[in-house]
């Protein structure tokens, strides 16, 4: 590489890197990147000298060499990226960590016909690395498919009497478990067992993680019974302590 060469290289990559917007292919200047790095001998060197301005940091050596991996795609996804059908560095990098060739293909078409995201990218890509034995259209259908989840938890506060709390104890040391272990024994015993996530507690008050499914249920059940909800895990307890804990 002559000098001019090297300088007018080094000049279009301090434009270009770092910014979304680019005058440059992706591709053209993941090539500029392995040609200064054979330059320099390492990404790291290279990393040294490539700086935007006094207010911004260096390029880092694993910015550049993200780029770098662009080049070890087969040539079909080289030439969508050269094409201008896929634009983002992390995207391309992610789809280069796919060990079969095959997987990168599948992934960069479904970036393109579904505008997947780089966050979906990512997601795939690790789902995939993580179950090996999936294919890799099943990979991308489980992940698209749990964006569409939301899950809801609820956290909900339920009090006991001083009384009631004395009488777990008692019991909770004849069988050797904590009062918050014998207390969620109960309730998983009374309640659906998906309901009740998780329980703590804070001096006479039990502090539940319920489902979303739970807490309608628990709803429901404090209407039944006629209490307010945070009375419901004290009129299920004393029935249970009654008919022998």
């Amino acid at each position: 590489m002559s000098e001019f060469d090297e300088i007018k290289t080094l000049a279009i990559l301090l434009t270009n890197l770092g910014k979304k917007k680019r005058s440059e292919n992706l591709l053209k200047i993941a090539e500029y990147c392995v040609r200064l790095k054979e330059r320099y001998n390492s990404w790291i060197e290279l990393a040294k000298i490539i700086k935007i301005s006094d207010y911004r940091d260096h390029i880092s050596a694993e910015m550049l060499r993200e780029f770098g991996t662009i080049l070890t795609l087969p040539d079909d996804i080289k030439e969508m990226i050269r094409n201008g059908m896929i634009t983002s560095v992390d995207v391309a990098y992610r789809i280069s960590l796919l060990k079969n060739e095959n997987d990168q293909r599948i992934l960069a078409k479904a970036t393109v016909d579904r505008k997947l995201s780089a966050s979906d990218v990512r997601a795939i890509v690790e789902y995939k690395t993580k179950n090996p034995d999936v294919t890799m259209d099943q990979a991308i259908q489980r992940v698209l498919e749990s964006k569409g989840k939301v899950v809801t938890h609820h956290i909900v506060i339920m009090e006991l009497t001083c009384k009631t709390v004395e009488t777990l104890k008692e019991e909770a040391e004849k069988s050797k478990r904590s009062v918050e272990e014998f207390i969620f024994k109960i309730l998983q015993r009374v309640w659906n067992k998906d309901w009740l996530l998780s329980l703590g507690m804070y001096d006479s008050d039990i502090i539940l993680k319920v489902s979303d499914e739970g807490f309608k249920a628990l709803q429901q059940e404090a209407k039944k019974f006629h209490v307010e909800l945070k009375d419901l895990a004290e009129k299920l307890i004393q029935e249970e302590l009654k008919e022998g804990g």
